[in-house]
């Protein structure tokens, strides 16, 4: 049986596409076991997931396919997703970023802010978390 909460992201993700077709998520992962959880999530949801491995990849990959929201983790191989953030937000900055960290916490939260990203999120929090943040919900800077 689905939650409620699943279903209210399932609710949006529907509305979302039938306004503007199906929603493109790139995943710039460092975790494959959170990658894998993530991607199977998104897919229920109705979007189109691409995973990448590396913070280059992101950026080629965010200006090639113009996702409507692009999930880096902080701990890429190649560099952090902190500047992978920046540099994808440079072009197109329309584009809603997501961080995934091991811990959050307010100072992280208000750097995210200053840099732009939609929102910051735990690792272990799952990619439920993600999905606010993913459909346009502002981050709150508070913990």
């Amino acid at each position: 049986m689905l939650s409620v909460r699943y279903e209210g992201m399932a609710q949006m993700a529907r509305d979302n596409l039938s306004r503007q077709g199906r929603p493109r998520l790139l995943l710039a992962y460092s975790d494959s076991a959170h990658a894998s959880r993530t991607v199977r999530y998104f897919r229920r949801l109705g979007w189109e997931v691409h995973m990448v491995a590396s913070g280059a990849e992101a950026q080629r990959l965010a200006g090639a396919l113009m996702p409507q929201v692009t999930v880096l983790d902080v701990d890429l191989p190649d560099e952090t997703g902190w500047l992978s953030a920046a540099k994808i937000r440079i072009a197109p900055p329309e584009q809603r970023i997501v961080l995934l960290a091991e811990q959050v916490d307010r100072q992280l939260q208000q750097r995210a802010k200053s840099l732009g990203v939609a929102g910051i999120v735990r690792r272990a929090d799952g990619p439920e978390a993600l999905a606010p943040f993913a459909m346009g919900q502002p981050m709150s800077v508070a913990v």
